[in-house]
């Protein structure tokens, strides 16, 4: 059960870097989230760590032990597959059972009346037999051994390929986009078998996905990429509260942080296309730059009627806007907008891209067109450089007015 380390792990395919060099230190029977979008990288990254990828520069390491030079068949890991891999003509006993009985095959034992005859008896072994029993009642699936993997459900195929990754008992899971070919249903009962079938065998876990929401509700640590280069690694919590740069910000949070574009001149942060909101951020962040005022989905309200003339909340900025679209999802609404008064109402129906987001209850009663003020409450946001969108500080900003 290693200890994984990443020291300046780099990996190019030519002239073509794909991983940029990446250190960390994961600790054992940790569930290792690798996330990002597409072509970023966090695939190549789990076949270097299965071996079936070679590292260009950098070390990987189990406990202390290089395996960069190690086979994959020597790293004692498990690598569940995006697609099944299941073998058709096999039952599901058969799929299962297929590690244990390789790791017992002897070159004659190919030959091929032998293999069939072979098969069948480290089947029936006491060995072979028990442990199947075990990993297809854990995973549910003692009453499909006898069956074919054409006759199952897409979830019972992706039970049957984790239970053959299970059945050899490995030091290390790796799990890439296993969910990826299942309906949202059946994607969210095979998260909770996932989470709860790492919490039953206590090893650490690698787990390779796109998707920010699986990556919060199982991760215990995330490794956030873009583009070969690693984006931030911490915690789903660390990495949700405190955003290393915009990119971060964008990608993790459904829907995704608010930026907010503004400059910031004598000590006060001007919304841009949003006259009358100021900011007073003295000693917040330098002056005369372009930044970008991070704030969560969750920490802005919508209200359609004025403010009183005057009226000051502390850390809260009240912001004209204009409401583009409403998703209803039942006990929440999120109500897209762009800032700034309704000036087209036909720009605002067609608005579907650039858009800002609020979270709110499931009985707001504000449709696309309207005209509404939004409540941004500060008391969590963040700042970002507008160019290279980088975090500028870890706190939340200062107070804020309308004038």
């Amino acid at each position: 059960m290693p200890q994984l380390t990443f020291e300046e792990v780099s990996k190019s395919f030519g002239n073509t870097r794909v991983i940029e060099g990446f250190s960390a230190e994961v600790p054992d029977k940790e569930f290792l989230v690798l996330l990002g979008p597409s072509g970023c990288g966090k695939s190549t990254m789990l076949r270097m760590i299965a071996g079936l990828t070679d590292i260009t520069e950098g070390r990987i390491v189990f406990d202390g032990v290089d395996v960069n030079g190690l086979e994959p068949k020597e790293r004692n890991v498990a690598f569940v597959f995006q697609s099944y891999a299941l073998y058709p003509h096999m039952s599901v006993r058969g799929n299962i059972a297929f590690p244990l009985l390789m790791e017992r095959f002897s070159w004659w034992k190919h030959i091929p009346l032998v293999n069939a005859i072979a098969k069948r008896r480290l089947l029936r072994g006491p060995a072979i037999a028990g442990r199947i029993e075990y990993v297809a009642e854990m995973m549910e699936l003692s009453d499909y051994l006898d069956r074919r993997p054409k006759t199952l459900s897409g979830g019972q195929r992706q039970r049957v390929a984790v239970a053959r990754a299970l059945v050899r008992d490995p030091a290390l899971y790796l799990l890439d986009e296993p969910l990826s070919n299942l309906d949202a249903k059946l994607r969210t009962q095979m998260r909770s078998e996932i989470i709860a079938l790492y919490r039953r065998v206590e090893k650490s876990f690698v787990y390779v996905t796109h998707d920010q929401v699986e990556a919060m509700t199982m991760g215990t640590r995330i490794i956030v990429l873009n583009e070969g280069l690693v984006q931030q690694y911490g915690t789903p919590q660390e990495i949700y509260r405190n955003p290393a740069n915009a990119f971060v910000a964008r990608f993790i949070g459904s829907p995704a942080m608010n930026l907010f574009p503004g400059v910031v001149e004598a000590g006060q942060f001007r919304v841009a296309e949003a006259e009358g909101a100021v900011l007073d951020v003295s000693g917040e962040v330098a002056e005369a730059r372009d930044v970008l005022l991070g704030v969560r989905a969750e920490k802005v309200s919508i209200e359609t009627e004025p403010a009183p003339t005057g009226e000051s909340r502390g850390p809260v900025a009240r912001v004209l806007a204009r409401v583009a679209v409403v998703e209803h999802l039942g006990a929440d609404s999120v109500v897209g907008f762009k800032l700034g008064p309704v000036v087209d109402s036909t720009e605002v129906a067609a608005a579907s891209r650039d858009l800002f987001f609020a979270r709110v209850p499931g009985d707001a009663t504000v449709v696309a067109g309207d005209q509404c003020w939004v409540r941004l409450d500060l008391a969590d946001a963040r700042w970002f450089e507008a160019g290279s969108g980088r975090s500028l500080r870890s706190q939340a900003v200062g107070s804020a007015r309308v004038r």
